[in-house]
């Protein structure tokens, strides 16, 4: 993957050639500012073919050889997270910067441990990824505007139903796996809830307590996990956050019930309705509930429009924020604080109790 003249591209190596190191190669591909030099994985086929594809000049066949390659500046990690995370430390000591996939880490203790390591590193999180979308920065506007009043609630429901058929064919070990992933739906996908609802509302949620519940999946459903399978495929949790709000939390799929998805921010003038997913087949649209003396309750569509393109992307961003010595989408700091929310909601489900969740100063220095 040659460079564009004129410019001085990150040098990126790619280690983890599995379905997501596609939508990375793809993006790097398209972005001035980022250059593919290597990729790595432990299985030749996958490796030679990403290489072939994309015409990447350098395969490795272990992430050390890569990560000791002098030419490359930055790495993306693309592999579940017990994998990524001791090649993230691996890669921070040898002084390369670090896209990590999601989620982040499979503990806030591991975040804490790459934030000492970062010496100056540019660290970027792709739980980030949703909010790189025109209707994620008009909602954000619109939060922003005041013109919910005070926020009360901050809610997320995502209930994905059984299909007819499983989805994955064998089903991946590491999807529900606390070993391999550090969890399952909660961590597979509420890592993107989180991060846009925290991006929408602007970062001022502070949780302090969580009380969790999950569930494995049902048994006449056992053929869609992997023999082994120990993790959530439906959770559910209330955060009581500092200032008076609630954060409403709750994921499901292979549920055995017909899909019911809503992100919304209820406040004391109006409530705010919004995707989280980009748009496909059908329009998506914002919509602003506000209360109007005499009238009740209004809704009004502030933003509609179909197959909107994005604003941008976690790789360039990364690659950017490393030029520009800036933070990317989601810090690390950010990260942790999303970190802190699904330890604690894992812990209050194993104790059966409400348990408080970790702290985190979001100013400050990176």
């Amino acid at each position: 993957m040659k460079a564009r003249k004129g410019k001085t591209p990150v040098r990126l190596g790619i280690i983890g050639c599995g379905v997501i190191s596609g939508s990375h190669l793809k993006l790097a591909a398209g972005c001035p500012e980022a250059e593919v030099v290597a990729v790595a994985d432990l299985i030749p086929e996958k490796a030679n073919a990403r290489a072939k594809e994309f015409g990447i000049p350098t395969v490795y066949f272990n992430d050390t050889d890569l990560i000791n390659d002098p030419r490359v500046e930055a790495v993306i990690l693309a592999m579940p997270v017990a994998d990524r995370t001791p090649v993230a430390f691996k890669a921070l000591r040898h002084g390369k910067h670090v896209l990590l996939e999601k989620p982040v880490a499979a503990k806030a203790s591991d975040v804490k441990r790459m934030m000492a390591m970062r010496n100056g590193r540019t660290i970027g999180c792709c739980s980030s990824r949703m909010t790189f979308t025109r209707y994620a920065e008009a909602a954000a506007k619109c939060v922003a505007s005041g013109a919910l009043g005070k926020i009360r609630m901050v809610r997320i429901r995502a209930i994905i139903e059984a299909g007819a058929t499983p989805a994955w064919n064998p089903p991946p070990p590491w999807r529900q796996s606390m070993a391999l992933n550090g969890g399952g739906i909660l961590v597979n996908w509420s890592c993107y809830d989180l991060d846009y609802m925290m991006f929408v509302t602007g970062w001022q949620l502070r949780p302090r307590v969580a009380l969790a519940h999950w569930w494995r999946p049902g048994a006449k459903m056992a053929d869609r996990v992997a023999p082994g399978s120990d993790a959530d495929a439906h959770y559910v949790a209330l955060i009581d956050c500092a200032d008076d709000v609630v954060l409403s939390m709750e994921r499901a799929e292979m549920a055995a019930t017909t899909s019911d998805q809503a992100w919304e921010i209820i406040g004391t003038e109006g409530a705010l309705h919004m995707p989280l997913l980009p748009p496909g087949d059908k329009p998506h649209a914002i919509v602003l509930d506000r209360f109007a003396p005499g009238k009740g309750v209004v809704s009004k569509t502030i933003w509609s429009e179909e197959n909107s393109p994005s604003t941008g992307d976690v790789d360039s961003d990364f690659v950017h924020a490393i030029r520009t010595g800036t933070e990317p989408r989601t810090s690390l700091k950010q990260a942790l604080l999303m970190q802190n929310i699904t330890d604690a909601i894992y812990a209050s489900a194993a104790k059966g109790r409400s348990v408080a969740v970790g702290t985190v100063k979001l100013g400050g220095a990176r």
